[in-house]
């Protein structure tokens, strides 16, 4: 009896350093390594591991901002920043983007389930360690967060594609912020790695939810690795390069939406007619919280809407739907998760095939040497034959959707002839030298979705360096990543030459005598010193309006139109600017819009002066300044070697911390000067020289 109990105690014992031992095997070591521009490198061994590091990183630079966007996602924004932020709540909650989630989450991958369960434990770990940095509104975290917020960001492509169709109705949509991007891919045959290069150059805004963050992450037992820039609140970048491949996205895909005119019945708005009939409107109701002072006040709405889609406005006896074929898609982590673990081309496009990313350019680039493009999206089958770019009748059942074409239908090309191809937002016949990507080539003009206008100076620019160089080196890829020449500004030089020619002497000042030779002498690229660029953009301005505007010199403009622009550049650069000496760099700046000092930077979409570069920076304001507030975000250039080799700059600093180090780092020492960064991908070794911290965590 007593050997039996002493046996069933041992047992016990067993049993309990067994489940104790399993406790600690589960535990899981990350470790982040910081290098000298506070961008982290995660190392786990499992890819929830390694989210586990991205949350509790992201957290750590800029958590504040990641808590916004999961807010503007979920539509509660207002509750902290009042009722500015009401529109952008209501949409929010119109589109249900929350709930979507909520449901599609329950329904995930249990891998990537885990992943954002993760990711989510990664943000709460910082929180717990550093509550003082917690902000008062802080919400409580969901699994499904993740998710909810790749939707939100990408929703606005189709929904801007929609705003534009209500235009067509004479009704004013809510504006919907400009999203461009430059991309393009050059094969083996054309560059003197002998590897496919990429360059990924999304351009948006430097502030709010698309400022991108910088982040590589390995997972070595799931044979995960990858480098780029993310959403800020999701686990891994979006854009970016595996070991296997890079893909990189640009706005301009196919039309993904209609506005449906709905015929509404006179004496009852909520009813609807369809084929001679009419029919209810689904309803439901609205409750916003709205920040006012220290109190919250409750704004109730209600949302109407139609088997199309909801009620977004009303004119007379119509009312307005927006159909998006998105409406309860939610499976854009997925998709990406897909992309970035395929071994080949064959397996990019079988990912590709969920349709899940908004309407867009998408190129790839494989480390086996394919190079890729589709005009990408999530396009509805229209059977009726109308005009898709304006609102369609919604009072016959013919115009509905009819299903969604599958990604064969889309426009498309595996490794063409040219041996490169480029999309700085035009439409695929623009995209090299004799593009076979025409219109007609399109097997319904919605696939192909161009407005007819023509290529413009950004790709034009691109195309002719990518046709002309066959062997491109790795400086040069990063050169025409940052390249700030400006297309046409030869003839207008020599226009002015001809105006300046047939000017009397005496009216050739010294000073006009001064800033006319340094815009003939100038070599076209405005460069941080060069004085000829300010001279230049101080000249086209002088012509105001449209003919300030002009890439290509106006037939009508006279010669004393060009001189009388070339005195108020003058003026400016006497009055404005210290001197007709002043550079290019003196006017045009980046870094902090809190910040106390900004940098000189060369290139820029100066549309006001026709002057935009393949570098694209959009300028806004400061005193006397123009300061960069968009534009290129977190630029790529990719070299897909075995394993990739790649660069890599943000136009401002990694984290939010003022006292970290990286606030604006990377304007300083790098974007400024037209530079990017050794990322060390896949290179331990590499990295090792350049860490100033690390960060053990353990992941249970």
């Amino acid at each position: 009896m007593q050997t039996h109990c002493i046996t069933r105690r041992l047992a016990v014992a067993g049993a309990l350093l067994v489940a104790f031992s399993a406790s600690i095997a589960a535990a899981e070591s990350v470790t982040v390594y910081r290098d000298e521009f506070g961008v982290p490198h995660i190392y786990a061994d499992t890819l929830a591991g390694a989210a586990y590091g991205a949350g509790y990183s992201q957290a750590q630079d800029r958590l504040e901002q990641l808590l916004q966007n999961y807010r503007l996602a979920a539509g509660t924004m207002a509750e902290i920043a009042g009722p500015p932020l009401v529109n952008q709540d209501y949409r929010s909650r119109v589109w249900q983007h929350d709930e979507v989630c909520r449901e599609h989450f329950a329904r995930m991958d249990p891998k990537l389930q885990g992943v954002c369960r993760a990711y989510i434990a990664g943000v709460q770990k910082f929180m717990a360690d550093h509550p003082e940095q917690v902000p008062k509104w802080a919400q409580k975290l969901e699994p499904h967060f993740p998710v909810m917020l790749g939707r939100f960001i990408i929703w606005g492509w189709p929904e801007g594609q929609a705003a534009d169709d209500l235009k067509k109705a004479g009704i004013q949509p809510d504006p919907i912020e400009y999203r461009g991007s430059n991309e393009w891919a050059i094969s083996p045959k054309r560059s003197a790695t002998g590897t496919a290069i990429a360059l990924i150059d999304p351009h948006l805004s430097w502030y709010g939810p698309f400022r991108f963050y910088e982040q590589r992450m390995y997972a070595t037992g799931d044979d995960f690795a990858l480098s780029g820039a993310c959403i800020l609140g999701v686990p891994f970048p979006g854009l970016g390069h595996s070991q296997y491949s890079s893909i990189a996205m640009t706005t301009g895909g196919p039309d993904t939406a209609d506005v449906y005119e709905e015929t509404v019945r006179a004496d009852n708005p909520l009813q609807y007619e369809v084929d001679g009939q009419w029919r209810d409107m689904k309803t439901r109701r609205i409750t916003l919280r709205v920040r006012d002072g220290e109190k919250l006040v409750e704004k109730e709405f209600q949302v109407a809407a139609t088997h199309h889609g909801p009620v977004v406005a009303r004119k007379g006896d119509k009312a307005y739907t927006f159909a998006i074929p998105y409406t309860t898609e939610a499976g854009l982590m997925e998709e990406l998760y897909q992309v970035h673990t395929a071994r080949s081309l064959a397996g990019i496009k079988a990912a590709l095939a969920g349709l899940q990313l908004m309407p867009q350019n998408i190129m790839v680039a494989t480390v086996d040497g394919d190079i890729y493009y589709v005009h990408d999206g999530r396009v509805p089958v229209r059977n009726h034959g109308l005009p898709t770019n304006r609102p369609v009748p919604g009072n016959v059942s013919k115009n509905d959707f009819a299903g969604i074409h599958p990604l064969d239908d889309l426009v498309q090309i595996t490794n063409p002839a040219s041996g490169y191809m480029q999309n700085c937002n035009v439409a695929p016949v623009y995209m090299m030298k004799d593009c076979p990507m025409t219109a007609d080539s399109a097997k319904r003009p919605y696939l192909y979705f161009a407005d007819g206008r023509p290529s413009h100076q950004r790709a034009r620019m691109v195309t002719e360096i990518l046709h002309a160089d066959d062997s491109v080196t790795v400086d040069d890829a990063i050169g025409l990543a940052f390249c700030t020449q400006v297309l046409g500004a030869d003839k207008w030089q020599a226009r002015l030459a001809r105006a300046w020619a047939t000017t009397a002497d005496a009216a050739k000042t010294g000073d006009a005598k001064a800033v006319y030779a340094s815009i003939q002498d100038w070599n076209r690229c405005s460069n941080v010193d060069s004085a000829g660029a300010l001279a230049y953009y101080a000249f086209k301005m002088g012509l105001g309006g449209k003919k300030a505007e002009a890439v290509d010199v106006p037939a009508d403009l006279g010669d004393e139109d060009l001189m009388a622009a070339l005195g108020k550049a003058v003026e400016f650069l006497r009055t404005k600017q210290n001197g007709t000496s002043a550079r290019y760099g003196d006017l045009f700046r980046v870094g902090r819009k809190d910040g106390q000092r900004t940098y000189p930077v060369g290139g820029g979409t100066l549309k006001e002066a026709g002057m935009a570069t393949p570098r694209a920076i959009t300028f806004g304001p400061v005193g006397d300044l123009k300061v960069g507030n968009g534009g290129q975000t977190s630029t790529q250039i990719v070299i897909l070697s075995k394993p990739p080799k790649s660069y890599m700059v943000l136009p401002l600093g990694e984290s939010d911390q003022l006292d970290s180090g990286h606030w604006d780092d990377q304007a300083e020492k790098l974007f400024s000067q037209g530079k990017a960064k050794d990322t060390y991908f896949m290179d331990r070794n590499g990295l090792e020289a350049h860490v100033t911290s690390k960060i053990a965590l353990v992941f249970e």
